[in-house]
């Protein structure tokens, strides 16, 4: 029963990457790792998790990273550097 698991979806505006690993147990052990905005709904995941496994110590990891954050994140940063670079003339 140990395994490891990765599925990975891209949109235009999104990354949404699902990873889960899981080790020999004789009961479940389920760790979750979700992002802030969707822990709402920890409880159904669990709830879907534990319908199809009975035992293993399980951790399910879901990630969520916004792209067109990551774009302004580098658009910043090279801005900064043009200003620093200015400033130092």
């Amino acid at each position: 029963m140990t395994g490891y698991g990765k599925a990975i979806a891209e949109t235009p505006q999104k990354k949404i990457t699902i990873e889960i690993k899981s080790l020999n147990s004789k009961q479940l052990d389920l760790n979750t790792k979700l992002p802030w905005l969707y822990k709402e709904k920890e409880p159904e995941i669990r709830n879907l998790i534990s319908q199809r496994l009975d035992r293993g110590k399980l951790t399910f990891q879901f990630t969520v990273i916004c792209l067109m954050m990551k774009l302004l994140q580098l658009l910043t940063n090279q801005l900064s550097e043009i200003i620093i670079t200015s400033l130092k003339r």
